[in-house]
């Protein structure tokens, strides 16, 4: 499901992202091939690479691509001059070697690298960090599924290329030569290749805190066992979780679909887990269940305990305040009410109905993430990343919000919280769509939800959602700190559903 969505996202910016882009594709032997690769991941994210006998480069050409050969230290120097803008196409192109074709020599295996014009942010590798310009990062996603797509379709993706251990790129190769896949991942003598766990692009940072405990008992597992675990996921995600599992090696990747079928089929590990995130039809499960059924566990499982250690402090000035609050006697209760998704945050009107009763009733609200709209009499916290959000949540009284990363945060600490829903219920995700899915997102534990029968998250008014939350403050609903199952949700346990305005 997730994978066609993606397809058709891809498809619907094409003719845009083609008319704002040039495509270049760079071909080269495999003594220049690291040289190459360190040279154009300096000046582009969007980068792939084909492995192939020498690339059919009028196939490239007739799809737009400007085509500069790298067989030398000449080559290399000239393919610098380009990227900095010192040489023309026409220029590039009048070379001898950029118009050899595939039959003057076809028996060569060659690795061709197919990337966009470089943008004119700066865009640097430094360590296991990316540092871009302000439109490099947002775009690099679209932009990387734009070039997959302008690869002629004679070409699939088959192998994985890790380079400076931080960042995967697919190979392709011609669908019609299996036998020229050559092995890239060469394990060393003696040591057992590692095991691969891909994230999928649909995954946020709430699905995240549901993988955490997961992943962590996956690794200690694995390492009692002598086997490396690799994590592939996209950049933001990668980042949150490496926070967390500093043991494991973490490799960003573009967000497409691409990079899971490279990897499945890859040569560099021993084995590859493709998290899943849909089910097409009954019986319901939990994220959680799919991604435990998937790394070999089965609910339920031990949380980690949530100690200080685990995540980073509280900063000073958030601590300072909260123990201000604290002092004068206030319930504190944080909020998160908007995401990207328009269909899953609150209303601005509902929203500012609801902090002006928590304010007559004189409760402490801490904004957690960022809003469209001015909070007013609310603390502002939304500036904290997100791994701060942890040390945030551990010390507040409730909070309510929508199906996002603080619910999921509270329910892994087993912090009382409402989960506002949006677009989705609890137990199904889609309703009333073709992409309906039979899995639950609902948060881990000490949850309450407000659920809209429409699935439009307008109908669920400030009134209730405040009445709920003084409920809980007050004792009179408790939520219990146990593991929620599919079966709890199924049973409408801690589920409220709303008719509508």
């Amino acid at each position: 499901m997730a994978d066609e969505a993606f397809r058709q996202q891809v498809k619907n910016r094409r003719d845009y992202l083609r008319s704002s882009r040039g495509k270049i594709l760079v071909w080269t032997a495999a003594e220049r091939e690291e040289d190459v690769m360190r040279l154009l991941s300096e000046k582009t994210l969007d980068l792939a690479a084909v492995r192939l006998r020498m690339p059919d480069l009028a196939l490239f050409r007739a799809g737009g691509f400007t085509v500069l050969p790298v067989i030398d230290r000449n080559g290399l120097e000239a393919l610098a001059r380009f990227l900095q803008g010192e040489r023309g196409r026409a220029e590039i192109e009048s070379d001898s070697g950029a118009n050899l074709s595939a039959s003057a020599d076809s028996g060569r295996i060659v690795t061709a690298f197919v990337f966009h014009e470089p943008r004119t942010e700066s865009v640097s590798v430094t360590g296991s960090r990316i540092e871009t310009g302000s439109e490099a990062g947002s775009e690099a996603g679209a932009d990387y599924a734009h070039l997959i797509g302008d690869i002629p379709k004679q070409y699939e993706p088959a192998e994985l290329y890790v380079y400076r251990e931080w960042l995967c790129f697919p190979f392709y190769f011609r669908a019609a030569e299996p036998a020229e896949k050559l092995d890239v991942g060469a394990a060393v003598r003696g040591k057992p290749k590692p095991k691969a766990v891909i994230a999928d692009w649909f995954l946020g940072y709430g699905d995240g805190v549901i993988l955490l405990p997961l992943l962590r008992k996956f690794i200690d597992r694995e390492a009692r066992l002598g086997h490396e675990v690799h994590l592939i996921a996209k950049e933001k995600l990668a980042s949150f979780l490496g926070t967390f599992l500093q043991d494991c090696r973490i490799y960003r990747s573009p967000e497409s679909p691409a990079v899971y079928e490279a990897v499945l089929r890859s040569s560099l590990y021993r084995k590859a887990v493709l998290l899943p995130v849909s089910v097409s039809s009954p019986p319901m499960w939990h994220i959680s269940g799919l991604f435990g059924a998937a790394l070999g566990f089965k609910r339920p499982y031990a949380l980690p305990a949530p100690v200080s250690a685990f995540y980073p402090p509280l900063p000073a000035e958030q601590a300072e305040e909260l123990a201000v609050l604290r002092a004068a006697g206030c319930k504190v209760v944080g909020i998160q009410f908007h995401t990207g998704d328009a269909k899953r945050s609150w209303p601005e009107v509902r929203a500012k109905e609801f902090i002006a009763l928590c304010r007559e009733r004189g409760l402490a609200l801490v904004n957690l993430t960022p809003l469209p709209y001015a909070a007013e009499g609310c603390s502002d916290w939304s500036m904290l990343p997100v791994e701060e959000l942890f040390a945030a949540i551990e010390g507040l009284d409730a909070v309510v919000g929508i199906d996002s990363v603080c619910g999921h945060m509270a329910g892994f600490l087993g912090v009382p919280h409402i989960t506002l829903w949006g677009r989705s219920f609890p137990h199904l995700q889609f309703p009333f769509t073709a992409d309906e899915s039979h899995v639950s997102f609902r948060t881990l534990r000490a949850n309450y939800s407000l659920v809209p029968q429409s699935a439009d998250i307008a109908d669920i008014p400030a009134e209730l959602v405040f009445a709920r939350l003084t409920d809980i403050l007050e004792g009179r609903l408790s939520l219990g700190k146990e593991l929620h199952t599919a079966e709890d949700t199924l049973k409408e346990q801690g589920i409220e559903w709303v008719s509508g305005r």
